[in-house]
């Protein structure tokens, strides 16, 4: 979990250029390592209450069940509840929509 005060995050504070940009571009993939069965994502996901600002994402998923197994997200649902967040599921669904992108062939 996040030791992190920090909530949320303007565009302009994000450094770097996204590997891969949602088309809405309200999720941002930065990070990707796959190992394995495994692909762990970082990324940012707009929050829908606070148009502008992100929440930092990271999971770990199984692609061949679609099965988040670990993850975190700064947003107040995933900080109260623990469980999965819209959030990390959108980064998810943004990985399997760009996974040819990412592919090595």
């Amino acid at each position: 979990m996040m030791d992190s005060n920090r909530k949320t995050y303007r565009l302009d504070e994000i450094l770097g250029k996204p590997i891969v940009m949602s088309s809405d571009k309200k999720t941002l993939i930065y990070g990707l390592n796959v190992k394995d069965r495994e692909v762990a994502i970082s990324a940012y996901s707009e929050s829908e209450s606070r148009t502008g600002y992100f929440h930092k994402v990271e999971i770990e998923y199984l692609p061949a069940s679609m099965y988040l197994i670990n993850g975190s997200c700064t947003c107040e649902s995933f900080q109260y509840y623990g469980m999965p967040c819209k959030h990390m599921l959108k980064v998810r669904n943004v990985y399997i929509k760009n996974r040819n992108k990412f592919s090595k062939d």
